[in-house]
């Protein structure tokens, strides 16, 4: 049997009286486009955050690809290919979208030090970053400052940003935050496609429905702290429990 790609073993965390994760167990499996939902204050960005090394468990483990990471810090597992991305936009707008890519890249072959200075001679750089830049859609604005696009399209840019990383498993928090439709769309059938490429595996923290149940191979429903469902989005949409207190429908008995 193939092991989990991420697993969660009876993990914790508690502000005060306030209940975010309570000795949660789950397991993400490679390839699995997943997404995680539930109510505010269901525990899902404390879960991100905990996952990827922002805030620390009160207890529990986190086994990623086999190795326990509960307490490496940031820059460790970001090496070991667990990458994220925030709800607010974080990209340098000052740069080209180029240079954006370009720096994730550099620290993956640690050579981050040199920054821009040692990218006009290294081709493999170069090469790696107008690959992501062209599955992303954006090749043809790689020479443009980030801060040219479109609210849209800078989301996208921070996927990117991800890629550049290396990731093997990405958490995207809320990826259409702020964006009209036309661009929700774009993003989305981005997300799709690098889905389907399988080099990354996307777990998306998502509050649009018509986005969960449209994209999602598997959806995992949080509150408060604990998981009340977890399966495909048809068996997501028809739980009475789910129904009742996410989406806000009365349940005929």
């Amino acid at each position: 049997m193939t092991a989990p790609l991420l697993e969660v073993r009876d993990l914790s965390k508690a502000f005060g009286n306030v209940v975010t994760a309570n000795n949660l167990n789950l397991s993400l499996t490679a390839g699995v486009l997943t997404s995680i939902i539930g109510p505010n204050g269901a525990g899902k960005s404390t879960l991100i955050n905990i996952l990827t090394g922002f805030i620390p468990p009160d207890s529990g483990r986190i086994i990623f690809q086999s190795q326990d990471i509960t307490y490496e810090p940031i820059y460790r597992r970001v090496r070991l290919g667990l990458c994220r991305s925030f709800q607010v936009v974080n990209v340098f707008t000052g740069l080209t979208l180029f240079e954006n890519i370009s720096i994730p890249i550099l620290a993956a072959h640690r050579r981050a030090n040199g920054l821009f200075s040692t990218v006009s001679g290294e081709k493999a750089v170069r090469e790696e970053a107008h690959r992501i830049l062209q599955r992303i859609g954006l090749q043809e604005q790689g020479d443009l400052p980030a801060s040219a696009l479109s609210h849209g399209d800078q989301r996208v840019l921070e996927v990117g940003i991800a890629l550049a990383a290396r990731p093997k498993l990405l958490f995207l928090d809320e990826p259409t935050a702020g964006m009209n439709p036309v661009e929700r769309i774009k993003i989305l059938e981005n997300i799709r496609q690098l889905s389907q490429e399988g080099e990354v595996t996307f777990v998306i923290v998502e509050h649009d429905m018509d986005i969960v149940f449209s994209l999602s191979e598997r959806v995992i429903v949080l509150h408060r702290g604990d998981v009340i469902g977890d399966g495909p989005p048809e068996q997501i949409k028809a739980d009475p429990h789910v129904r009742e207190v996410y989406l806000g429908e009365e349940v005929v008995a």
